[in-house]
């Protein structure tokens, strides 16, 4: 009976030994589950660069996979009161490409 009992205590102390090691490596590697995949690192900057082309409000965003190449497309609502769409490219954070939407805008 003194085996089974000892067998009962290893098994409890080694689940205990697993339970401390898994809580600690998740707070060792949490900076890693919270970052971005490298495809969309480029995200803010991206966001940053078609704010500086066109200050406004940015109404909608959104990525697109082109053949595993990230894009993200950004329609501005500008405070000239044109309406822009800012093509970004994922992987450089550099502007790709823009297209001022029919309007009327604000008259100078």
């Amino acid at each position: 009976m003194s085996n089974h009992t000892f067998s009962i205590k290893s098994a409890l102390a080694y689940s205990y030994s697993l339970l401390i090691l898994a809580l600690v490596s998740q707070h060792v590697f949490a900076d890693d589950l919270y970052q971005l995949p490298l495809s969309k690192q480029q995200i803010e900057p991206c966001q940053r660069e078609a704010l500086l082309l066109h200050s406004g409000m940015v109404e909608q965003q959104r990525v697109f996979n082109q053949k595993k190449h990230f894009q993200v497309r950004y329609e501005i609502q500008a405070n000239d009161g044109f309406e822009w769409v800012v093509l970004c490219d994922l992987a450089t954070g550099k502007i790709i490409g823009e297209q001022k939407l029919l309007g009327d805008g604000k008259q100078p």
